[in-house]
């Protein structure tokens, strides 16, 4: 706010006038009249400079209107310099190392993401928006799932009335055909988009590895392997979203992700050389060929009914949602086997298998969120699934060499099996405000029945109840300089699954995996400390420190039957789950970006961690590990976006296993053409052709060592249209930090 003060001196009396364009904070001082002559001075005008961050209790503005730099750029571009924002290259949004980001448009939910979330906003000019709104630990006023980010995009000029159709392709030299279309309509009252996408795709793999299988010491069985596959597979998607404003206070939101994806050619041709000690000792080779083809619908489908008391600051949020699966498999599948000392292969299996996995969750909450006053407010929210079912059915038949026809059920592994879930949740929070502390506490208990109903040659009908309680402690704090600082406390607690808890073995060919009926409830405490600053003109920086301990954490063990299995007729490798005796992770994450100019950033993310694993009766495996991604933005001459990016790490640690990775480079570059109408990129990925992954596992009685190598090194094109504009009205928008 600028004000202007009036200094008028004379030689023996002193006249103050203040004068300010606040119309509610006017001071009116009294003056001295003399009867000298009055003097009067230049006007002196004291201004403060505009910022390019601010603070807002828990929001980070980034004041695109103040920025200079900004000039002539597109909105798109000023996103990827909102602070802690990180946009990959296809138009995804993260937050902290998160995928949950919601991007709102003048406080509404916007619903896009990748390409058609970025094709919008490069469609729109920089000078249209006002700020950004980074808004990291949202608190119930918003009406947003528990663990969601929220970018406001506050525009300067209201969007009036307009649509937008956008037509894109994308294709690689893997080779991938991918087209797509977008259509957006935006209104005062209505936000409606949809998306439809399909692609075609081919590639291949190869992996090798050894494994070993002991008990007592000694070595039981022993084989090597080569596996070669290629694949070809489609894919498809539609994804619509519906923003209504019924009136001024309610607001109805539905969204829905749907997928249809397969494979009509997926040929795997796997050389497997054993050696067998128990019962009896047997050297010989396989020979597997498998050539399958898969169906996979997959959707999500979610509806909020938000409604606002304006008088008292209340809200009411109402939502539900539904979860769908449905995946079909058909597998042919060949087995040679012959003698290693050069004996001619026999026959060993011709089969055909069919299995189908449907998955159907329909989910129901209620939330009330009431100010108590101007620094405190309550949330109450009860909810649940009134219904959840996992449904699996696999059917093997062998080939009859008689008849000629696959009549010849595996009855070893043919079964049906039904996981029925149900639960009911309540929750309850309270956060108060000082002038720069924001703390809130929440409890969050749920009562849950688990209904596992499985037939075949493993039986089980059983039914689970498990009750938890999770508290949860989070401390915000920011000051003047813009420094910001975070504290969460929590104690989360792991039920077991379905497949924990169930007494069913899955048989495969040489291996099978079971539940394990003692497993208990395993408790994970977690702390971290963060601190954020925030620079005007050249960036940001931060630094995390954590520190996360379970006790009885479930993990799945991988082990060698210490004799021959009594289906198999040999010693085999099965996994179960168990409740480890505890573990560990503590360390901190690192970034900073730095900014010369709204056209080119470079930032810089690093963690370094060290992990434990404590098993009882053994000595504790323990690992430092650390990760570092740069990457690079910039923008040549307004006209041409350019990025790079590399990620390297050292080996990670898992439970009796250990993970290489590998470095990775990508290089892309991308512009926008013809008033905006035209988008072309070109990119190239895993420039080094590194994605090679490699894993040892060592257990008391199981060890194994492998990698695999997927081509991932290939040039990527795309091109987007755009048919229709974005009409702009150049007045005042409001946005959610004022909600």
């Amino acid at each position: 706010m600028r004000k202007t003060l009036l200094f008028a001196l004379t030689l023996l009396s002193l006249m103050v006038q203040a004068q300010t364009t606040d119309t509610m904070s006017q001071a009116t001082l009294d003056s001295i009249n003399v009867k000298m002559k009055m003097l009067k001075l230049k006007e002196i005008s004291i201004s403060a400079p505009k910022p390019v961050y601010s603070m807002t209790g828990e929001v980070v503005n980034y004041n695109v209107e103040n920025d200079e730099t900004v000039r002539d750029l597109t909105a798109w571009d000023a996103i990827r310099n909102a602070p802690t924002v990180m946009v990959e290259e296809e138009g995804n949004l993260t937050m902290r190392g998160s995928e949950q980001v919601e991007v709102w448009l003048n406080g509404r939910p916007t619903g896009m993401s990748g390409e058609m979330l970025k094709t919008f906003f490069e469609s729109l000019p920089a000078e249209a928006l006002a700020r950004i709104e980074v808004i990291k630990n949202p608190s119930a006023k918003y009406m947003v799932e528990d663990g969601k980010h929220i970018i406001n995009i506050v525009t300067s000029a209201k969007l009036r009335t307009s649509e937008l159709w956008l037509i894109g392709l994308s294709c690689n030299t893997r080779p991938y055909l991918s087209p797509w279309f977008s259509y957006v309509l935006n209104s005062d009252r209505l936000k409606f988009n949809i998306h439809l996408a399909g692609s075609n795709s081919h590639g291949n793999s190869n992996s090798d590895g050894n494994i070993a299988l002991t008990s007592s010491g000694d070595t039981t069985s022993q084989y090597s392997y080569r596996t070669t596959s290629e694949w070809s597979r489609y894919f498809g998607d539609l994804m619509f979203n519906i923003d209504y404003k019924i009136d001024s206070s309610t607001d109805l939101h539905v969204n829905s992700l749907n997928m249809l994806q397969g494979s009509y050619n997926d040929l795997a041709v796997s050389l497997r050389e054993q050696w067998d000690y128990i019962p009896d000792t047997a050297h010989y080779c396989y020979r597997d060929i498998s050539n399958s083809y898969f169906t996979m619908l997959n959707g999500f489908m979610n509806f909020d009914i938000k409604h606002r008391f304006l008088r008292k600051g209340q809200n009411l949020r109402f939502g539900g949602a539904w979860n769908y699966l449905f995946n079909g498999n058909h597998n042919m599948q060949q087995r040679l086997i012959g003698l290693a000392e050069g004996v001619p292969l026999l026959s060993g299996y011709d089969r055909t298998t069919n299995s189908i996995k449907n998955r159907n969750t329909v989910d129901l909450s209620l939330t009330y969120n009431h100010p108590v006053d101007s620094n405190d407010e309550l949330t109450f929210r009860i909810g649940g699934r009134p219904f959840g079912d996992i449904h699996s059915n696999r059917c093997i038949y062998n080939l009859d060499q008689m008849s000629g026809d696959y009549s010849l059920p595996d009855t070893l592994r043919n079964g049906i099996s039904d996981y029925y879930t149900q639960t009911l949740t309540a929750m309850v929070s309270w956060r108060h405000e000082w002038k720069r502390t924001t703390m809130s506490v929440e409890l969050y208990g749920k009562q849950s029945w688990l209904h596992i109903l499985n037939t075949g040659l493993f039986p089980d009908d059983t039914l689970f109840r498990f009750f938890t309680v999770e508290p949860s402690l989070n401390i915000t704090h920011h000051t003047s300089r813009m420094h910001y600082w975070r504290f969460r406390l929590s104690h989360n607690v792991n039920t077991p699954t379905g497949d924990d808890l169930t007494t069913t073995r899955s048989y495969s060919d040489d291996s099978y995996s079971t539940g394990n009926r003692t497993l208990k409830k395993s408790y994970t405490e977690q702390a971290s400390l963060s601190w954020n600053r925030y620079f005007q003109k050249n960036g940001n920086m931060g630094i995390e420190a954590y520190a996360n301990y379970t006790s009885g954490g479930i993990e799945s063990i991988t082990a060698s039957t210490p004799y021959a299995d009594e289906y198999l007729g040999r010693v085999i490798s099965y996994s179960t789950p168990m409740n480890i005796a505890s573990s560990y992770k503590a360390g901190a994450d690192g970034n900073i970006t730095y900014r010369p100019a709204a056209w080119a950033n470079i930032s810089l993310n690093a963690s370094i961690y060290r992990q434990g694993y404590a098993v009882e009766g053994e000595p504790m495996q323990e690992q430092i590990s650390w990760d570092v991604y740069t990457r690079l933005w910039t923008k040549v001459a307004k006209l041409v976006n350019i990025e790079a990016n590399i990620r390297y790490g050292n080996p990670t640690l898992g439970l009796y296993s250990r993970e290489e990775r590998a470095i990775s480079i990508g290089l892309g570059a991308s512009a926008t053409l013809l008033d905006r109408r035209l988008s072309l990129r070109a990119s190239i990925s895993d420039l080094l052709d590194n994605n090679l992954n490699s894993m040892t596992v060592n257990t008391p009685s199981y060890a194994s060592s492998s990698s695999s190598h997927i081509n991932s090194r290939y040039i990527t094109f795309g091109l987007t249209w755009r048919i229709g504009k974005l009409d702009l009205e150049y007045q005042a928008h409001g946005g959610a930090a004022g909600q």
